[in-house]
């Protein structure tokens, strides 16, 4: 009995033992691979190498620049960061190893991608924080163009006559990129004195000119046989814009006024109008505003509407605008048998044997109406105003001195105020009394010559032109203080010269606190001017600015006018800015279910029960389209002249979406035979051939099939069934295996991504803020924002304080010596 109870506790003991050595032993392989993870690749990891990479990715062959053993042995540091990301990149798309080549199981490419992931994840945030520097950076054309507009109170524009500027990373205000030629300097010089003396002396009378503005061809009832239109007109002779806007007979364009004056619009309508039809109007449009009319109607000529100008006299006030020629109701008033509404009263004429008549016995058809406006003429200006703004002399005079002799110091005071806005800090003493010394010196004892000349000083400083912050000691870095984060903010959030408002909570040191660079943020979020945040940062991030750009075939794309270009530019400014001003998730930009259209728009899209020329909000629910994806915009500018291009469609959404852009493609690849797309064999089954190619297959295999579920919008952005004869095949499936249907099934792969959009449009976004590209130090700065955006639901302000708050926004290193 004995024995049996010291056997049973050497048992127990002998138990214990072994599990303890049983858990050291795990504990230390646990210990030994959390080490592995943090300083160098797991076994499991090297394995994939060696089996399924090490064939191609080796030190002979080096292909795609990538020996994996080296990789391996070297771990990943600072140096490797890129590789690694590269691999992971392949590894998660699916589209390494190729499909040609033994695969590894999906156990041990998912144990690959865990691993990968986790470890960047924590090298990034591991990283050594570093704010970079950015270089001196002149003001942009727009930056400049606004700048002026808010110091004078006036849209002079004068930077449009710059050379344009270029762009670095996606975007034209990387100070490394805005070079100084010198013909600017000369622009520059130029702009500040016609902007001065403008302000302050009004403007010398300009000669009146003539301008024709004249519409290319149009699609539709435009003359001639409009009979082969009738299948595409988006309306009815009972259903149509009744503005007229959107009508193939309008005009749109831009001119610009040289002064605020009478101008004489000659009005020149061309076609032909069923008679006897009543007169119709003729009506003119000024940046979206209805502004004056006429009466037309078609003459007894057989020309019908040639000859029959017309003249209107406006004022108009001095500046770029806007406008339109329409003919709004034109399917009213014809003769009964259109069956139009509000038909003519006019007695109306039988078949008889001469040929007008003849044309009676002939059916009634909608394109029997082909009139439009041939040009718009546009003269003037007459009994221009000359004098000076007195809006704009009370801004700039700030002893309230504008209709009595100016005191003494004046001077020096106005020159203050100004160029405490301009320079976007107060001057220093020195600063201000060359300013008023040199003002005085050559402008005598005219005052408003003096003021002239220190305010041209100003507006060719370098204090005005470039946005100049100061250097701590080499190597070192500081805070920046309340003037250059003012600075920092209004060009980010309002590409123009921070306000008084904003100078001010400089001044109090409200931006020294993360409350009050919340409130101000905040504040500024919700300005009408934020407007510029998303022009400039949005049309470049999701590329609609190209839109000006874009030139559709016109015989293949005839919709395509200024007004559907307009339209759809306006949509997605719209979108952005709703996304803004109601503190949206900026998932809604993969997602939403709804856009803002007008009936230009609405009609183009299919969707009814839109009316009228201004935008609202519309419910996209039953129909294909949701996001930015959809818009006609984004379809547009991503599409050749000739036809859609899943190829750029798909680089489009890794690269703007996902933060994977594709390497470039190498040289001499095959193009697409456009002759045969949709008759012969399709687009897609092209592209199929084309990825076939193994120097081809790893990009187009990520990038095609996000373009395949977009091809059911052409290049234009309509909805289409068939590729010519050939029915539209939008299935697709990533390399992954992971299969969706059309643009709802795109949707909703990337809306499962949130993460990465968050973090990709982090980094287009800080990266406009900085003016500069980022860098393995901008990790951690990535990495918070994200976080921050994550645990907000992905609020827009999220994003955008988080950049605020982030140490490259606040802080500043100076280049080290030597460098």
């Amino acid at each position: 009995m004995q024995k049996k109870s010291e056997d049973k506790r050497y048992n127990q003991r002998v138990g214990i033992a072994v599990r303890i050595l049983v858990w050291s032993l795990l504990l230390g392989a646990l210990a030994s691979q959390l080490a592995s993870a943090a300083t160098g690749v797991p076994r499991h990891v090297e394995r994939l190498f060696r089996s399924h990479c090490q064939t191609c990715h080796n030190a002979r062959d080096l292909t795609g620049g990538l020996d994996v053993a080296a990789l391996a042995n070297a771990g990943l540091d600072e140096g490797t960061r890129s590789l690694w990301g590269s691999v992971l990149e392949k590894l998660s798309a699916g589209v390494m190893p190729p499909s040609t080549a033994p695969q590894p199981s999906k156990q041990h490419s998912r144990a690959a991608v865990r691993w990968l992931h986790t470890a960047l994840d924590r090298f990034d945030r591991s990283v050594k924080p570093d704010p970079g520097r950015v270089t001196a950076r002149r003001l942009n054309r727009v930056e400049y163009n606004n700048s002026v507009r808010d110091l004078f109170g006036f849209d002079l524009r004068p930077a449009d006559q710059f050379p344009q500027d270029d762009s670095g990373y996606g975007f034209d205000n990387v100070a490394d990129a805005l070079t100084l030629p010198p013909v600017l300097m000369e622009q520059y010089l130029l702009a500040a004195e016609r902007v001065v003396r403008r302000a302050l002396f009004g403007q010398s009378a300009p000669a009146p000119t003539v301008v024709r503005l004249q519409p290319p061809p149009r699609w539709g009832l435009d003359g001639g046989n409009a009979a082969r239109f009738l299948d595409e007109l988006p309306y009815t002779i009972l259903d149509y814009d009744e503005s007229g806007l959107s009508h193939p007979s309008a005009l749109h364009s831009e001119h610009f006024f040289p002064a605020s004056g009478l101008y004489d619009f000659r009005i020149s309508p061309e076609g032909n109008r069923p008679r006897p039809s009543d007169p119709f109007e003729g009506v003119v449009w000024i940046d979206g505003r209805r502004v004056a009319s006429v009466e037309l109607a078609a003459s007894d000529s057989p020309t019908g509407m040639e000859g029959e100008d017309r003249h209107i006299r406006l004022w108009v006030e001095a500046g770029h605008h806007e406008l339109a020629l329409a003919a709004p109701r034109v399917y009213e008033g014809l003769p009964p048998r259109y069956g139009g509404r509000n038909p003519t009263s006019l007695p109306q004429p039988q078949p008889g044997d001469d040929n007008w008549h003849k044309r009676l016995e002939q059916p009634a058809r909608i394109s029997d109406v082909r009139f439009r406006f041939n040009y718009l003429e546009i003269t003037g200006p007459f009994e221009p105003d000359l004098s000076p703004n007195r809006e704009v002399l009370e801004r700039i005079m700030a002893c309230g001195h504008v209709d009595q002799r100016p005191g003494e110091g004046c001077l020096r005071t106005s020159l203050a105020a100004f160029a405490r806005r301009a320079f976007r800090r107060p001057p220093t003493e020195d600063e201000l009394e060359r300013l008023v010394n040199f003002a005085s010196s050559v402008g005598g004892d005219d005052f408003r010559e003096s003021l002239a000349v220190g305010l041209q000083a100003i507006l060719v400083s370098p204090s005005f032109l470039f946005r100049i912050e100061r250097d701590p000691a080499p190597g070192a870095e500081r805070s920046l203080d309340g003037f250059e984060l003012a600075a920092r903010l209004s060009y980010f959030l309002w590409s123009t010269t921070p306000d008084d408002a904003l100078l001010n909570a400089a001044q109090r040191g409200e931006l020294d606190t993360v409350e009050g660079r919340r409130a101000v943020v905040l504040r500024m979020l919700q300005d009408p001017r934020v407007v510029e945040l998303v022009r400039n940062f949005g049309g470049q991030w999701l590329q609609f600015r190209a839109l000006e750009s874009a030139k559709p075939d016109r015989d293949r794309y005839a919709r395509f006018d200024t007004y559907l270009r307009r339209s759809m530019q306006r949509e997605t400014e719209l979108f952005f800015q709703d996304i803004i001003r109601s503190d949206r998730s900026i998932l809604d930009f993969i997602d939403a279910r709804h856009t803002f259209l007008n009936e230009n728009l609405a009609r183009y899209y299919g969707i009814g029960a839109v009316r009228g020329p201004q935008f609202r909000r519309v419910d996209l629910a039953g129909t294909p389209r949701g996001g930015v994806l959809t818009h006609a915009s984004v379809l547009t500018v991503t599409s050749y002249p000739t036809r859609t291009s899943p190829v750029l469609r798909g680089k489009w959404i890794l690269e703007n979406l996902l933060g994977e852009p594709p390497p470039p493609p190498p040289p001499d690849i095959p193009t697409i035979e456009e002759g045969v797309s949709g008759t012969m064999v399709s687009l897609r089954e092209q592209l199929e051939r084309h990825r076939s190619d193994t120097a081809c297959a790893s990009c187009h295999a990520r990038m095609d099939p996000l373009g395949f579920a977009l091809e059911h919008f052409d290049a234009i952005g309509r909805w289409r069934g068939k590729e010519g004869e050939l029915e539209i095949d939008a299935s697709a499936a990533l390399p992954t295996g992971q299969a969706f249907e059309g643009a709802p099934g795109l949707r909703a792969v990337l809306a499962r991504q949130g993460d990465a959009f968050a973090k990709a449009l982090a980094e287009k976004m800080m990266t406009y803020a900085l003016g500069r590209g980022l860098g393995p130090a901008d990790g951690p700065a990535i990495a918070a924002v994200t976080d921050r955006m994550r645990k907000n639901e992905y609020r827009f302000s999220s994003l955008v304080l988080g950049i605020v708050e982030s140490l490259p926004f606040q802080r500043r290193r100076a280049a080290k010596e030597g460098t």
